[in-house]
C-alpha cells in the first residue's frame, strides 16, 4: 500500500491558492509545514504533530497571580490522516 500523501497534496493546494498573493518580483519563496517531524524508521506518518499551547499566570502565595505567564507545549501524534481517515503507521518491514 502506498503512503497516504494527502500533506503533500494539502501544501500544494496552498501553494496554488496563495500564489497570487506573492508580490510580483519576490524571490526564495518558501512553503513548508512548520513544525514537521522527521521519522527515520520510515513508514506513513503525518509529517507535522498538532499542537497544544498551554499558557497560565501561577497563583503566588500571599494572593494574587504572577505578573509572566508560565508557557509550554505539547505535540500529538496522529494515528490517523486527519485529511483522508487513512490508518497510518510504522511499515511491516521496519
Amino acid at each position: 500500500m502506498s503512503e497516504c500523501k494527502c500533506f503533500s497534496n494539502m501544501i500544494e493546494k496552498v501553494k496554488e491558492h496563495l500564489a497570487s498573493q506573492i508580490p510580483d518580483g519576490a524571490i526564495e519563496v518558501d512553503f513548508a509545514w512548520q513544525d514537521a517531524t522527521f521519522f527515520p524508521s520510515g513508514g506513513d506518518y503525518v509529517p507535522v504533530n498538532p499542537k497544544v499551547k498551554i499558557e497560565y499566570r501561577k497563583a503566588k502565595k500571599g494572593g494574587g497571580y504572577a505578573k509572566n505567564y508560565t508557557k509550554d507545549s505539547i505535540s500529538i501524534l496522529c494515528s490517523y490522516c486527519p485529511f483522508c481517515g487513512r490508518k497510518l503507521g510504522k511499515d511491516k518491514e521496519g
